[in-house]
């Protein structure tokens, strides 16, 4: 097949496949010529020594080359300042500038820095310090965020109500609050102890030594009652002539298979002798304590569960090996039933908080009573000392000026303080000669002192104190060094490590005095809760405690061999299948059986009630009571007994079984009170019956607390307790010098009895009428009735003037903790002062309106006791009270025994313990009229002992002061 070339289009045949095909000439063979000499007609010829690029060369391009000037090829670069060439580059040089180097000529890469620019107005350089303040600075966004950030808590706690909740333990704590506040929503539960066996060491009657109930084994050593914290403790002292070991003490309890118990005794030592508490059941010990070589007063405890019911042996120990001189000492031994969960609880308890579990109690029947809850202040020391120096003289509160003829002169302060914590002393002292100087002492439990260290005039006023572990208290001594003139001003004590300015102490308290709380003395369940509703208190009560003395309606019921059956009305409660839901003990702390056999075949001191019976049964021995078995006593008798009194056959102390003399004596001591007239009164300091039941239907009654508790912002030092009385009237006594207020006369019988109705610990407010009276207040008295006392110069006492007082009970009760809330945001605090604002208001129209009634006093309409009746009904009796606290007593009796009770007057409307109302009667015998005698005691009893019962007047009984 025929193509054609690339370049000049010429024909050309393939020989192979058209080699035997016919062809044009023209075609074939002309045209390809003309075509190649046309070609070659345009080709330029070869000059040797010359060629032609592949470009075109055109006639322009020739004329161009015609202008260059010859030799313009041969150019040479100058050399001169300002003709160098540019330096290489290379990667070294990345980001620099040509520089002019320090010669002319010379040029180089470089960077620039700051000193080579110069600024102007518009161009200025940033320094770093600069570029850190800029970055630092808040954007729009960033400061916005800040804002919000920083307001929020602040609109939380003003639009948010926030509360703190705290719980308080029994005693002494430190409680940090967040906010000033009041502690709100108190809620406290009842509880119960009714010790085995309660001693307190206080009687030793045949003066050997040992506490009344105890044997010995002494092997030489010996016992001693020693008295401390207004009571007795059991002391055994080891001499070097002993002639055996263990010492001990021991005395018997009867105890039930099953049961489980725990038995604690305080312990102190003379600092190396050994304590030790043991039970056993005879020859072998069932229980050990670990032994106690403490000068401070420990709590020492062992727990047991009898697996038989039988006798129990309680032992103390003086574990001195043989030959050693030294003491122990016990005090305060109780034994007590526990539940199964604090018996398994009991080992892993410490020291202290088995201590605060079961403290010790008088014997009975102890509810939580009195419950208080006291802030101190800031300032921990009171603006006074305890014991003020006979040279010193306070100038005002926070001031004394002391002035001796030699060193001492010391005036002394004890404050409780909390172990294992700091706290920071100062004091403005000064002295015209030597050192004014506050020294101060850590105190243990049994009172013992160790000195610390001193703040004087001449060395720094403030000091850091870190208490011991075992420290209670402080103890401040103010005196000078030498001879002098010496002054103490604004001392202070806070907790913390720094001084704040100087305030005086300002105590915060809340206090329920008469209020006890119950539960289940076995177990703790169901108790009696205490709580706040709506800005008052209020108490939910399911146990009712009642005393059973001689104010009750007392009944024979019947006899058996070797004790007598008594009954009062029956009461409203709970019973667990056909018994009453209840527990008693006698006058000396025993427990009574509550039985549902009948109580005729019962045997004695057995209690009960069926959900059927129609009363309340009680049993006494014939050994207790002093009735025979063939006597039936009376219903004055039988009322007698309930009031401490014994009766006997006279010039014996056998029971009285109908023929012969009767004689009644005290319960602790027949030949005490002799008199063969049926008492009427208490046996003095007697305890008696007491019963504890479950309430039929759950009552919920108001009660009335004193003060209200604040908290201050950082730490509280916070004391739990009971044993609150409040506002308890006294009469005060005097030495013909100072008043008295709780004199004890068997401890200083110039100062006269002046009493309080419970030994006091420590006494709060004297109140003159309503007010608090100018009143010294003895902490640490030696004459008081307990450990507290206050007097009062004649020139500022008021013999006119009702007085009353609020104190703390030295005996002591179940301490329960308490759970409360304070306002933690300024929202909840602003809710509280309101609420607060209206509950006075609402209180101040309660208190009104209870003026107005009392401007009008309601009569009372008595329960006459003793068979006494009302005469006619336009003269039944009555009582009331008026506006200045006066008693009015009214109305006419009949058909009663003269010395046997009209009626009682509760609390609150009865006269003085030490003086009785007597006053003239008249009366008919039906025959005519009669003048006799009604006296009104300190127990509220309107009694006639002369006179006719067909009819008696009450009408002559003179209005008294209510002061009991």
């Amino acid at each position: 097949m025929s193509s054609n070339t690339p370049n000049l289009n010429l024909l050309k045949v393939n020989p192979v496949t058209d080699g035997n095909d016919t062809f044009n000439i023209d075609t074939m063979l002309n045209d390809n010529w003309d075509k190649i000499d046309t070609t070659v007609g345009n080709k330029v010829d070869k000059v040797s020594g010359k060629q032609l690029s592949t470009n075109d060369y055109t006639t322009a391009e020739k004329t161009k080359l015609s202008g260059v000037a010859t030799g313009a090829n041969n150019y040479t670069h100058p050399t001169g300042d300002g003709n160098q060439h540019v330096p290489a580059t290379g990667t070294s040089n990345n980001g620099k500038v040509l520089k002019a180097g320090t010669t002319a000529g010379s040029l180089s890469w470089g960077n620039v820095n700051g000193s080579e620019v110069v600024e102007d107005a518009t161009h200025r350089f940033a320094t770093d310090t600069e570029k850190v303040t800029w970055n630092a600075k808040e954007t729009t966004t960033g400061s916005q965020a800040k804002a919000d950030a920083a307001v929020l808590p602040i609109n939380n706690r003003l639009n948010t109500e926030s509360l703190t909740s705290i719980i308080l333990v029994a005693g002494q704590q430190i409680l940090n609050a967040t906010k000033n506040a009041r502690l709100q929503g108190l809620k406290v539960q009842g509880r119960t102890l009714m010790p085995l066996l309660s001693d307190s060491f206080k009687t030793d009657s045949n003066s050997d030594g040992m506490a009344d109930g105890w044997a010995a084994t002494l092997y030489g050593a010996t016992p001693s009652l020693v008295s401390i914290n207004g009571g007795k403790a059991q002391r055994i002292t080891s001499t070097a002539a002993d002639t055996g070991t263990p010492r001990r003490l021991e005395r018997n309890i009867t105890v039930e298979s099953g049961k489980r118990y725990v038995a604690l005794v305080d312990v102190v030592t003379d600092g190396t002798s050994l304590a030790h508490l043991a039970a056993a059941s005879g020859t072998s010990t069932i229980t050990n304590a670990t032994s106690v070589t403490s000068a401070a007063t420990k709590t020492h405890s062992v727990k047991f569960m009898p697996t038989t019911s039988g006798t129990i042996i309680l032992r103390l120990y003086n574990y001195n090996g043989l030959g050693t001189v030294g003491w122990v000492q016990f005090d305060s031994l109780r034994v007590i039933e526990v539940s199964a969960s604090d018996y398994i609880s009991f080992d892993s308890m410490t020291s202290d908080q088995i201590a605060q579990r079961w403290p010790f109690v008088p014997p009975g029947i102890n509810g939580v009573d009195g419950l208080y809850v006291r802030r101190y202040g800031r300032n921990l020391l009171p603006d006074k000392p305890d014991t003020l120096n006979a040279n010193a003289k306070m100038n005002g509160p926070y001031d004394i000026t002391l002035t001796i003829t030699t060193g001492g002169g010391p005036s002394t302060t004890d404050v409780p303080v909390k172990g294992g914590a700091q706290y920071y002393l100062r004091a403005t002292l000064g002295a015209s000669a030597g050192q004014s100087y506050i020294n101060y002492y850590w105190v243990n439990s049994s009172g013992v002192a160790t000195y610390l260290s001193e703040i004087s005039n001449a060395t720094p006023q403030g000091k850091i104190i870190n208490t011991p572990s075992d420290c209670v208290a402080l103890r401040f001594n103010m005196a000078g060094s030498i001879a002098g003139t010496f002054t103490f001003k604004d001392w202070q004590l806070e907790l913390g490590n720094a001084a704040t300015p100087f305030q005086p102490r300002e105590d915060s308290l809340i206090a329920f005095g008469g209020v006890e709380l119950h539960a289940n003395p076995t177990d703790g369940s169901e108790p009696d809760i205490l709580r706040e509703v709506n800005g008052r208190y209020e108490v939910t009560r399911l146990w009712r405690e009642m005393v059973l003395d001689g104010t009750l309606p007392w009944e024979y019921n019947s006899t058996a061999s070797g004790y007598k059956a008594l009954r009062i009305s029956k009461l409203g409660a709970v019973f667990s299948g056909n018994y009453i839901v209840g527990f008693a003990t006698k006058y000396n702390g025993q427990t009574l059986v509550n039985t549902s056999d009948p109580i005729a075949t019962a045997g004695a001191d057995k209690f009960r009630q069926r959900a059927e019976d129609a009363y309340f049964y009680l049993s006494v021995s014939s050994a207790d009571s002093g009735w025979g078995d063939s006597y039936t006593p009376s219903v004055d008798e039988i009322k007698a007994y309930f009031n401490g009194w014994k009766m006997a056959l006279s010039g014996s102390t056998n029971p009285y079984n109908g023929t012969g003399t009767k004689v009644w004596g005290y319960q602790s001591n027949l030949y005490e009170g002799n008199t063969n007239t049926v008492p009427t009164t208490a046996v003095p300091n007697w305890t008696p019956y007491q019963l504890l039941y479950r309430l039929a239907a759950v009552t919920t009654e108001a009660v009335q607390e004193d003060g209200s508790l604040s908290l201050l912002e950082g730490d509280n030092f916070i004391e739990v307790g009971s044993g609150y009385v409040s506002r308890e009237r006294v009469t005060p006594s005097t030495d013909t010098g100072n008043w008295y207020i709780n004199n004890d006369p068997s401890l200083y019988s110039p100062g006269g009895d002046s009493r309080l109705k419970n030994k006091a610990r420590e006494i709060l407010n004297v109140f003159k009428e309503s007010r608090v009276g100018a009143w010294i207040i003895e902490k640490a008295a030696t004459a008081g009735y307990g450990n507290s006392r206050a007097n009062q110069p004649p020139a500022i006492y008021d013999p006119s003037a009702s007085y009353s007082v609020s104190y703390i009970k030295l005996d002591k009760s179940p301490v329960p903790g308490v759970t409360g809330f304070y306002a933690s945001s300024e929202k909840a605090q602003l809710r509280d002062l309101t609420d607060g604002v209206t509950e006075a208001l609402a209180r101040v129209s309660v208190v009104e309106a209870k003026k107005a009634e009392k401007d009008v006093p309601a009569q009372i309409t008595p329960t006459l006791l003793n068979g006494w009746e009302t005469y006619g009904s336009g003269n039944a009796p009555y009582y009331y009270k008026d506006t200045l606290g006066f008693v009015h007593i009214g109305g006419m009796v009949k058909s009663g025994v003269n010395g046997s009770p009209i009626l009682t007057l509760p609390p609150g409307y009865r006269p003085s313990a030490t003086a009785g109302i007597e006053s003239i009667s008249v009366s008919n015998n039906g025959s005519g009229v009669l003048i006799g005698n009604v006296e009104v005691d300190y127990k509220g009893r309107v009694t006639p002992y002369s006179g006719g019962t067909t009819w008696l007047s009450l009408d002559n009984i003179p209005p008294f002061l209510a002061v009991n």
